[in-house]
């Protein structure tokens, strides 16, 4: 999974929309959004401007909460 963020207000339209056609794509706070690796080939090839975003940026708490569950 990468996390996201769009350049501009008409790129995030543009690609929410594209990523909810071509996939799934989840919205997390502050205009960060998490989708597939696979799905930036679908914003380039659309010229989606975005900028992938560190996980640093998610704080310790939202990194727990975002992470999927492991069964052992």
């Amino acid at each position: 999974m990468v996390t996201i963020r769009f350049k501009t207000q008409e790129d995030k339209v543009n690609g929410y929309y594209l990523l909810s056609l071509k996939g799934s794509v989840r919205s997390l706070p502050h205009g960060v959004f998490e989708i597939n690796d696979f799905m930036l080939k679908f914003l380039e090839d659309e010229n989606i401007q975005f900028e992938v975003v560190e996980n640093d940026t998610l704080s310790e708490t939202e990194k727990i909460r975002n992470t999927p569950a492991i069964a052992l």
